[in-house]
């Protein structure tokens, strides 16, 4: 995903209280979970939250490094299991 895609603000908010180093500035589409903090226990947290959130369940597929990578990685997968027309800040 290229790092000038824009990341929706109500996804920043979901994600951001799992990120302990995560500034208060804007998260990028490279910036690296690992490196803000995120954990595998805040993966599982995470991920809960994100499914509650969004109303959505992650297909077996998507759990995997790469879509834990960066949160351009992580919006990519949200935004595609959303339903059509919903791809904006939920």
């Amino acid at each position: 995903m290229p790092a000038s895609v824009l990341i929706p603000r109500a996804f920043q908010d979901m994600v951001r209280p799992f990120l302990p180093y995560a500034d208060a500035g804007e998260l990028g589409a490279s910036d690296e979970l690992a490196a803000l903090g995120l954990d595998s226990m805040g993966v599982v947290q995470l991920l809960a939250a994100l499914e509650e959130g969004y109303d959505l369940e992650f297909a077996d597929e998507a759990l995997n490094q790469d879509t834990f990578a960066t949160i351009g990685s992580l919006w990519q997968t949200v935004s595609e299991a959303l339903p059509a027309g919903q791809h904006g800040d939920a």
